[in-house]
């Protein structure tokens, strides 16, 4: 039985996410976690990292759809700069917490590939752009403005990845649901621990419709979840719903982490990498 939230429950659950959020992090061994990573003070002197590739820091965009500045930052893998060489794009959200350590990921493993990592904006917009409340337009954003421009500025293969944690990972099931027919428009989808949980009876519709238009979905959906405490039970029945259509094409992949929600970005990523 899917389990879907009314519009009221909705609302309590994004006032509570916020609750949270201010708090740094979750107590709760509820399935309904989404807070933001707590930033963590380092106790051990921090050591300079040196790039095979090169990073550009501090880029932004203001959107004309959302009416918001969001800053942004890109790694180009090593040889970039010297060769006429096009690469897949990752694009990835929450830049604010997850580039230095996503980028150097990719960096270590020397894995041939551009990643775009976008922040929030400013105060907490993600629990706007990345739920079903700001969702649609900001997709808008995502396709019209930002890629646009990664792709003229940078040599894309045209091959696209989506990385979202937690509210990010919603934002990612929002995507997947409207992907088009002919030919998707992201490859690759990286989940972490999503906010599956805020799916709506009208959410789980889009994605019926997806699959009555066609029974192709040529995408690959990589999930993770963690469960000391997290969204374990709503990865569960996500993964089962798209399973369970059959799709031609798609192939899920899943790995499951004991730790708590705020802690799973990294070690998500440093899993997926190898099966991008």
């Amino acid at each position: 039985m899917h389990r879907c939230l009314s519009l009221a429950r909705f609302a309590l659950a994004l006032c509570v996410a916020g609750t949270l959020a201010s708090c740094g992090g979750g107590g709760s061994s509820s399935s309904t976690v989404d807070v933001t990573p707590a930033p963590t003070t380092p106790t051990t002197p921090v050591v300079t990292y040196t790039y095979a590739g090169s990073v550009e820091r501090d880029q932004s965009i203001t959107s004309k759809l959302t009416g918001i500045t969001y800053p942004f930052h890109v790694y180009l893998p090593p040889g970039y700069a010297g060769a006429d060489t096009r690469y897949p794009v990752l694009v990835a959200t929450d830049g604010q917490w997850i580039f230095n350590s996503f980028s150097r990921m990719l960096d270590q493993r020397r894995k041939p590939m551009i990643l775009v990592s976008i922040e929030q904006g400013p105060g907490d917009r993600r629990a706007i752009d990345y739920t079903l409340v700001g969702g649609p337009l900001y997709i808008r954003f995502l396709k019209e403005e930002l890629m646009p421009l990664i792709e003229a500025r940078y040599r894309s293969s045209g091959a696209r990845s989506f990385v979202g944690t937690s509210y990010g990972g919603l934002l990612g099931a929002q995507l997947l649901a409207q992907e088009p027919v002919a030919a998707p428009y992201f490859k690759n989808y990286l989940l972490f621990d999503g906010a599956f949980w805020a799916l709506t009876n009208a959410s789980i519709a889009e994605e019926d419709a997806r699959f009555a238009a066609s029974k192709t979905l040529a995408v690959h959906l990589i999930l993770t979840s963690a469960n000391a405490p997290g969204n374990v039970f709503d990865v569960d029945r996500y993964e089962a719903r798209y399973r369970a259509r059959g799709y031609a094409g798609l192939m899920v992949h899943r790995h499951s982490f004991n730790i708590a929600h705020n802690d799973v970005a990294d070690p998500s990523f440093d899993w997926a990498i190898d099966l991008l």
